[in-house]
This record gives C-alpha cells, structure tokens and sequence, in this order.
C-alpha cells in the first residue's frame, strides 16, 4: 500500500513537472529586439595626430552573429606627415621627393614645369635623367613607371645591428 502511494506520488510529480515544462518552451518573441552583432570600438590609442584608419564591421542573422575590425594604414597620409617634417628641418628637395612618391604628385610637377628630384637633381637636370631613363618624354608624358626608379640605400650587416645605430 506504501509502494502504491509512494508510485502515485511520483506520477503526479512528474506530469505537473511536464506540464510546467510545455508551458515554459512556448515563447514568443514579440516586441522583443533581435540578435544583433555589434561592432567592435577599436582605438588608435588616444592619439589624434596618427595615419591610421579603423574599419569595423558586423553582420548577423537569427541564428550567427559576427563582428571584426581592423586597423588600416594611410600611405598617403603618412607620406604627407613625412614631407611636412623634411621640409620643418628644411630639407625642401627631400619634402618634395617623398611626395612625387605619388603618381598624381608626379604628373603634376611635371605639368608645372619642375619635374620631381632624383638623384640630386632638380628642375632641367632632372627633366633630362628621366629622359635618359625613359620615364618621360620631351613632351613631358610619361612613358615609363616612375615608381620603378632603384634607390640603392646601404643597408647594415645584420650582425652588428640591433636595432640602434651603431656608427
């Protein structure tokens, strides 16, 4: 008789239990916000005054969200931050050698009448080594890729540098 009682005690536990359990998996997502994947806030570190840009992005669906960012550095702003410094120590040529860097740089200093620097040279001096070269014509159009111009800069023996100059 124990055992009876003790059996339907568990039964009626179990089937309330159930129920409650029915009753909780019916949800409803109705004026409830969706999933959302949010984007990751990158710092450049507090600095104001740096060439790099950061791009973040997300996307995300019911079912899988994902977010990622990176850091992007502007060549271009960083060669203009350089020109800028050369030509403060007063380094005008070296200035503007770093910013014919750039193809339009070039095109326009050409159209100008004072081609870019190189080699030490500046205005027809120069106009005539990249005839030489075969970057410009003597009509000023250029007919060769002026970005392939070899610079040949010492470089140190890698077993004497760490990372400081040593002479």
């Amino acid at each position: 008789m124990e055992r009876l009682f003790f059996i339907i005690i568990i039964v009626i536990v179990f089937t309330h239990a159930a129920t409650i359990h029915a009753a909780d998996s019916n949800i409803y997502y109705k004026d409830q916000p969706p999933a959302s994947a949010i984007s990751p806030s990158i710092s450049i570190g507090g600095a104001m005054d740096v060439c790099v840009v950061v791009r973040s992005g997300a996307i995300g669906t019911g079912l899988f969200n994902a977010s990622a960012g990176i850091h992007v550095v502007d060549k271009n702003c960083e060669r203009i931050k350089l020109s800028r410094s050369l030509a403060q120590l007063g380094l005008k040529v070296s200035a503007t050698a770093i910013l014919c860097q750039d193809n339009r740089v070039f095109t326009a200093m050409l159209a100008a009448g004072s081609p870019c620097p190189i080699d030490g040279l500046v205005g027809k001096e120069a106009k005539a080594k990249y005839i030489e070269l075969g970057i410009i014509d003597e009509q000023n159009n250029i007919v060769g890729n002026p970005n392939v111009l070899h610079v040949n800069i010492g470089k140190p023996r890698r077993d004497d540098y760490f990372g400081q100059p040593t002479r």
